[in-house]
């Protein structure tokens, strides 16, 4: 979007026809969009200082800010791994008390099932009935061993390692169950019609356990080193990867005070009181997103006054400075050779500008500015490449174009063969419109420009207005026009009231 809606409207205008009615307007200042009619006398408003830094922004550098990335994203990586560690703990928490009583669920039942199933094997003492009758259990993944005894504890049959003796295996009360490392064991009487008949012990493996808790243990161990990737892989991008991204955040940030301190510059040197005896003038601007250097200014002398209006080519800081520099050597040479013609001051200001800009920045920068010379009769004397001056003629309504013959300032060492003076005449009520490139050029969303033609009806349909209602209604229709501006629009509407 384009910048600021109207930087400043000014007003001004000195009589000498009779010392009682001298009249001096003060500057008037409004934003778009603003009433027709004139805005009341206010009193000036005071100018920022140009490299002042009204703001104050302050920002991060780029070694704090990996700092501060490092420590959120460690931070986030702890509390994630925290929240495994938790889970995961909670979880087993759960899962191994379950398993537990499920193995000695199943060595306590199993132990009684089998010494039921195999109490007439036992009577007959047939191994091969005793391992028929212990069939459902023998694929089981979780036994370990089979024990099958008479009552006096001799074996009579067995199925896989028993960890322990017969008699370490039957002992302890029936129906226990005991836990042994990496086992558990429980034995059961073999019983018919109440009389005991043998014993068998059933050896179940706690290896369920063993694995649940190992992989808790590699869960955790997974997610911590999962963590600690995550930290040197987030390490390696912070200082990789966002450093050039901070670099160019930093670079973009600087780009925009420069682009700041420039728009300050081109206000703040701009004419706060605009009193030129028989004037009566009006001046806006409007700064594009990218400065874009416009100028003007109108310096009072005894019995008229040196008018300025021109354009700096290129953007930001540097058209800003260029700038400057215009309006100081303007002002120098106006005020100290007030009567000097604009052409010889054009050849001083474009020695200045070529060797400033040519030889010690180095740069390729022009300026394309009209210089003039009012007199309070209404002769005018000016010189410079810049846009066509406009005088709409109170005598018919219409606009008449000046050209302005000459070259750019600054672009070779020499212009004196290049620019002349050129001389017109202001009647009373005529009413002269100059402008910048930016006025005429700005282009809708077709990119169709506005054009000098719409500046010229307009200029003409109000031509009784007051000149800053001129300037605000053309600057009004720009902005509707345009939205959005790749360029400073600049505009002075100046009414000739005579002596």
């Amino acid at each position: 979007m384009a910048g600021k809606p109207i930087i400043k409207v000014e007003t001004g205008v000195v009589s000498r026809k009779s010392p009682l009615f001298t009249t001096e307007m003060p500057a008037v200042r409004f934003d778009l969009p603003a009433p027709v009619e004139p805005a009341p006398p206010a009193a000036p408003a005071p100018t920022p200082a140009p490299f002042r830094d009204v703001k104050a922004t302050r920002l991060l550098s780029g070694l704090r800010l990996k700092v501060t990335l490092t420590l959120f994203i460690t931070v986030l990586l702890l509390a994630l791994s925290g929240l495994i560690f938790f889970l995961v703990s909670r979880i087993f928490a759960e899962l191994t008390p379950s398993m537990r009583v499920e193995l000695e669920w199943k060595t306590q039942r199993g132990a009684k099932e089998l010494a039921h199933a195999v109490d007439f094997a036992l009577v007959v003492g047939d191994e091969a009935l005793i391992m028929e009758a212990c069939k459902p259990y023998l694929k089981g993944p979780d036994v370990v061993a089979i024990v099958a005894a008479d009552p006096e504890g001799q074996v009579l049959a067995q199925h896989g390692k028993a960890p322990e003796t017969p008699e370490g295996l039957f002992r302890g009360a029936p129906g226990g169950i005991r836990q042994g490392p990496g086992y558990l064991v429980s034995w059961a009487p073999s019983q018919i019609e109440g009389r005991t008949v043998g014993r068998l012990a059933l050896v179940i493996s706690t290896a369920k356990l063993v694995a649940g808790e190992s992989l808790r243990n590699n869960i955790l161990g997974a997610a911590g080193l999962g963590c600690v990737a995550a930290l040197l892989v987030s390490l390696f991008f912070v200082n990789f990867y966002l450093g050039p991204v901070i670099s160019l955040t930093h670079r973009a940030l600087r780009t925009a005070r420069e682009l700041e301190i420039a728009k300050r510059i081109q206000t703040s040197i701009l004419p706060q009181r605009l009193s030129v005896e028989g004037l009566q003038i009006a001046a806006a601007m409007v700064p594009a997103e990218e400065v874009g250097g416009d100028y003007y200014d109108v310096v009072p002398t005894q019995g008229g006054a040196w008018i300025g209006v021109g354009d700096v080519a290129g953007h930001g800081l540097k058209a800003g400075l260029i700038m400057l520099m215009v309006q100081s050597v303007v002002a120098a040479l106006t005020r100290q050779r007030a009567r000097t013609s604009p052409r010889e001051a054009l050849e001083v200001l474009n020695r200045v500008l070529f060797d400033n800009i040519r030889e010690r920045l180095a740069s390729d920068e022009h300026v394309t500015f009209t210089l003039m010379r009012y007199e309070a009769d209404g002769a005018l004397v000016y010189a410079g490449a810049h846009e066509e001056i406009l005088i709409c003629r109170a005598r018919d309504g219409k606009c008449e174009i000046l050209p302005t013959p000459g070259t750019w300032m600054g672009a070779v060492a020499n212009v004196s063969r290049a620019i002349k003076d050129s001389e017109a005449k202001l009647h009373p009520g005529d009413l002269m419109v100059l402008y910048t490139d930016g006025l005429i050029e700005a282009k809708n969303a077709q990119g169709e420009p506005f054009g000098l033609d719409r500046v010229m009806e307009m200029v003409e349909a109000n031509r009784r207005e007051a000149p800053e209602v001129v300037v605000q209604k053309v600057v009004q229709a720009v902005m509707t026009w345009a939205p959005v501006q790749d360029d400073d629009v600049t505009l002075l509407a100046l009414r000739y009231q005579g002596r």
